[in-house]
């Protein structure tokens, strides 16, 4: 792939990574009420931010500006991201993943995007 098309890449993991923090993360279902709960709140979720935000920022600066050298930061993002999430699950205890609601599933799928974007890094 194209060096600009990887960080593309990076570029929407890192968004797609920030937004899935705002979806619904873990689902109950009781008696006919229903309660759903998003990674916001949490430093995990913070943590998933956080990775999205310097993904986005590195692969922008490597994309648009001449400062290639913050590109360094998808990589970061990326990285952080998944550990968030892997956060999140040590926390949860890794029991049933299928509970999970789609919003963790989609916050993993940015970070991984992110990362898949560092091979557009110039080394």
């Amino acid at each position: 792939m194209e060096k600009k098309t990887l960080l593309i890449i990076g570029l929407i993991g890192g968004i797609i990574a920030a937004v899935g923090v705002f979806l619904p993360w873990v689902s109950v279902s009781v008696g006919g009420f229903s309660v759903s709960a998003d990674g916001s709140g949490s430093n995990q979720g913070k943590v998933i931010i956080l990775g999205g935000v310097l993904a986005v920022i590195g692969a922008l600066a490597a994309l648009a500006t001449s400062i290639k050298s913050l590109g360094y930061l998808v990589p970061i993002g990326g990285l952080v991201g998944v550990l968030g999430w892997v956060w999140f699950g040590v926390d949860a205890g890794f029991g049933n993943l299928s509970s999970y609601s789609y919003g963790l599933w989609v916050a993993l799928v940015g970070a991984v995007l992110a990362l898949i974007g560092t091979l557009g890094i110039k080394k």
